[in-house]
């Protein structure tokens, strides 16, 4: 046998309040104590798990917890123990302390087993901490105590046990009291009959008689001890045993086991009864009732669910008519499980079924002129109706064009991408640099969603790629590009059989120099408004990396769902690229839907049928290339357009084509005079974010945010020039150049450390002196956003240089918070904050305060990812937004009220 600590591998985290032994079991046999809750802790030892880390520990870190009995019957069964076994909820008798009364040894060791391998406690003394009492008679000293503690005492017979892991749901412990037990020779004797009434006086007895009567009494009394006896004997061994493993390992710990149990419980009773030894025909059953017991449980795995499948266990029964009919009981009403929907029957609402997806909806009633619905999914309206109720100031879209084939209601043909839809003529050959020449474009409500100053920046890519945008529309129009299928000028460019397209379709054109019909599903107008339907769902992403990655979470958000980068048992369904990976088993075994692609690519498109359940086998299939194509035979009434190949007209060849040669020699001018004019800025700015660089110079570090491009480059010419560094760090400058009070990233972190903000006119300036001039007369000043922001600038700058604002703090951001915690990271740090990778306990937010009793360690975290922190929820721990860091580093102020969300 081996000498290797029992422990060795065990790294234990304590939640609650356990046992100083148990502790020093672990201690012994080669474990490690971490102080924190992280991902380097492999076992989470608790006995309550009503504990708040408890939950932290199983959802956000997916620890396995334990009892401490786990650490006590491994060490007495020298090998670690099937840790599923001693999980400290999802059993059934989790919570229940029982103690046995008027029973065998053998009968209390099997009750001993049953309790204690799901979740119970035993033991022999009837004290305030017991639950229940289990009793097979209704006498005794035990029984006439716990009658007079009722209400904390439970007084059930066996069957109580064997019922409740029958039915796999814990019994009405009224219906099991002792009291209501008959015996055998109780329901044989037939109701007494009256005398006949033939002499009403009875005679004398003689002192024979009364002999007689006594000894008679005596010997019914005998009998019917004798008739109780043996139903209790019946009563518990009358059932068939079911078959249990026989595997050779799992009967050895059993039996070590169940040895080990039974010796403490010997030595135990060896006060009030002399020891039995343990070769008695008694303790060898009962180890092998135990052993076999035990065994059943350790072969196979408990599923993490409420009401988890078990199998059968040797069972007591109640004797016919020991207990009055069990009323029919009316369904006790629970909070709705998440990721059941409401619309499944009640035979399909059980433990145990895959977890169904949410109803897609929140309403009662789908618009059947929904535009873009394809006829297809009417069924499916029905099935998963909403509310068509809309504000009073949104007005119904106009009727949706319907092309004429489906309005005759012919058959569609069958449709295949390079046969029937086209970008340019294949004739005309264009260089790729001019991908967009001859499109027209036309943009309508993008300008709502980015503004108009990237609608431009826009134009002038479409511009440079050989397009044009107009400013109305009109006939000249090719491309109408929106993002949603709900404005009036989207059904009247469907009409004219223009192409629509959306600014996703627009940017993987540019990438692949090629205008290409739309293949994703993000490169078609959104079926949705602003009440999109899937706002109570709740998906997570894995095995997408990158630009995949980002479409797939796009994707969520235009049909409404939410995001988490995290999974918990809440997910309604996960999205996979490839089968495997730690979600995806994890998803497995929590029975979530595992889905594709293709699954939210034909809920944007508006085919709520892929709600239905079953999921169609289509959704499951993982793996595949090019996963993220379109069906386009669901879009046929959006690719109407695109089955006429675009020609370009020679007058447009004629007055693109030598713009296009002059605006290439342009650029390779100006590409050549950047290499051979600037070669020091260059070096400059390569070596600059060495801090060393900073510390040994006397010269201003100057970082520049708002500006132009070229206006920047200007202004790093001239800093070279007159002796000073550029730097794109900014928690390396000494002057922030902007010329506007504003919220990017530069702002956020250089306002942290640098001494001077300023205007480009101190620049100006400078070049005009030729060396840097005092900075005050170009402080920069913005009265509008500063009183937008609530802040004054130049006290802020104050304030940053007597103290760093987050000195002594620590921050724990969550997964989902925007911006993201990498940038916030940067803030953070920058105004001498600390940030935690790993959460800490609900202790340390309590506790770790300063002299004014304010927190030290902050939670920053957003509405999707508050499901995470119930903890400290329910200990009225504050939580924060990320403008406590954002406004907070602008003002220069620490502020625990305004940006503390309202988990009410």
């Amino acid at each position: 046998m081996s000498d290797d600590p029992l422990f060795k591998d065990v790294t234990y985290y304590i939640v609650g309040d356990i046992d100083q032994k148990v502790i020093s079991l672990l201690n012994d046999g080669g474990a490690k104590k971490d102080s924190y809750l992280s991902e380097m802790v492999s076992h989470v030892i608790a006995d309550d798990c009503t504990q708040s880390e408890y939950s932290e520990a199983r959802e956000l870190f997916e620890l396995p917890v334990v009892t401490s009995d786990w650490v006590r019957l491994s060490v007495a069964c020298k090998k670690q123990l099937n840790l599923e076994l001693f999980s400290p909820e999802d059993v059934i008798f989790s919570g229940v302390i029982a103690c046995c009364s008027e029973l065998t040894l053998e009968d209390a060791n099997a009750l001993w087993a049953m309790l204690t391998t799901n979740g119970g406690k035993c033991q022999q003394n009837l004290d305030k901490q017991c639950t229940h009492l289990i009793t097979g008679n209704s006498h005794g000293a035990k029984y006439e105590e716990a009658l007079k503690h009722e209400a904390t005492i439970k007084i059930v017979c066996p069957d109580w046990v064997t019922d409740t892991l029958e039915k796999k749901e814990r019994q009405d412990e009224s219906l099991y009291h002792p009291k209501l037990l008959k015996s055998p020779t109780d329901l044989a004797t037939p109701p007494s009959t009256p005398p006949p009434a033939i002499n009403t006086t009875p005679p004398e007895p003689t002192p024979m008689d009364v002999e007689q009567q006594e000894e008679q009494a005596k010997q019914q009394a005998k009998q019917k001890l004798k008739a109780q006896a043996l139903q209790q004997h019946g009563r518990i061994h009358q059932k068939q045993e079911v078959a249990v493993s026989r595997s050779p390992a799992n009967q050895v710990i059993a039996q070590q086991l169940a040895a080990a149990v039974l010796e403490k419980r010997l030595a135990a009773e060896e006060g009030g009864h002399k020891a039995r030894p343990s070769t008695s025909p008694v303790t060898a059953n009962a180890k092998q009732a135990l052993a076999q017991m035990v065994s059943s449980r350790l072969q196979g795995t408990r599923p993490r669910q409420k009401s988890p499948a078990r199998p059968a266990m040797p069972h007591l029964s109640r004797s016919p008519g020991a207990v009055p009919t069990m009323p029919q009981m009316l369904p006790i009403p629970n909070m709705p499980q998440m990721g059941l929907p409401s619309f499944l029957p009640p035979e399909m609402q059980r433990p145990g079924m895959p977890r169904p997806l949410r109803n897609i909806t929140n309403r009662t009633e789908l618009p059947g002129n929904m535009p873009g619905m394809m006829p297809n999914s009417i069924k499916t309206n029905q099935r998963m109706p909403f509310n068509p109720a809309l504000p009073p100031s949104h007005r119904p879209p106009p009727p949706r064009y319907v092309p004429p084939s489906s309005q005759q209601g012919q058959i569609r043909p069958s449709i295949s991408m390079p046969a029937t839809y086209w970008g340019h003529d294949p004739s005309d050959n264009l260089p790729p640099e001019m991908c967009l020449l001859g499109c027209v474009f036309y943009i309508t409500d993008y300008v709502k969603i980015v503004g108009q100053s990237e609608i431009d920046k826009w134009k002038k890519v479409i511009e440079q790629h050989g397009g044009q945008v107009d400013n109305a529309y009109s006939n000249r129009v090719t491309h109408l590009l929106c993002a949603t299928q709900h404005t009036d000028v989207f059904h009247i460019a469907l009409k004219d059989q223009r192409r629509v397209v959306t600014a996703f379709w627009l940017n993987d054109v540019l990438v692949k120099k090629k205008m290409l019909p739309p293949y994703q599903a993000l490169h078609l107008p959104i079926i949705y408004g602003e009440n999109k339907p899937c706002s109570n769902q709740l998906l997570c992403v894995t095995n997408f990396d990158g630009d995949e990655r980002l479409r797939v979470k796009q994707m969520i958000h235009a049909i409404g769902a939410k995001y988490t980068g995290y999974m918990t048992h809440g997910n309604s369904a996960i999205i996979c690229g490839r089968p495997n990976g730690t979600k995806y088993d994890k998803a497995s075994e929590w029975k979530i839907p595992v889905v594709n692609v293709q699954w939210l690519s034909d809920l944007v498109l508006g085919h709520l049928e892929a709600l239905k359940l079953p999921l169609n086998p289509k959704y499951r299939v993982l793996g595949q290339e090019n996963q993220f194509n379109l069906d386009l035979s669901k879009v046929f009434h959006l690719m109407v357009g695109w089955q006429v190949p675009l020609k370009i007209q020679k007058e447009t060849w004629k007055k693109f084509i030598p713009n296009q040669k002059v605006k290439r020699n342009q650029e390779n001018e100006k590409q050549k005079e950047d290499v051979d004019g600037e070669p020091d800025l260059k070096k400059q700015k390569l070596s600059i974010e060495d801090p060393s660089v900073i510390q040994n110079t006397t010269q201003p570090v100057i970082i520049f945010t708002g500006f132009p491009k070229g206006q920047v480059r200007k202004f790093q010419t001239v800093v070279s020039q007159l002796g000073g560094i550029s730097t794109e760090n900014p928690r390396l400058c000494t002057h922030l150049v902007a010329p506007s009070l504003s919220r990017t990233m530069k702002f956020f972190v250089a306002i942290n450390v640098c001494k001077h903000v300023v205007t480009g006119d101190w620049i100006e300036a400078c070049l005009a002196q030729g060396a840097f001039v005092d900075e005050t007369p170009y402080k920069l000043k913005d009265e509008v956003t500063e009183k937008t922001m609530n802040c004054v600038l130049e006290d802020s700058l104050k304030r940053a240089q007597t103290k760093k604002l987050f000195e002594g703090m620590s921050f724990y951001i969550s997964p989902s918070v925007s911006p993201p915690s990498s940038d916030l990271e940067k803030i953070v740090e920058a105004a001498g904050g600390q940030i935690l990778k790993q959460r800490p306990n609900t202790q340390i937010f309590t506790e770790h305060k300063d002299e004014n009793g304010n927190m030290k360690t902050v939670m920053i975290t957003c509405e999707n990812d508050v499901m995470l922190y119930k903890d400290l929820i329910a200990k009225d721990i504050a939580i924060f937004n990320a403008e406590f860091i954002l406004s907070g580093v602008m003002r220069q102020t620490v502020d625990f009220k305004s940006y503390q969300i309202d988990v009410h």
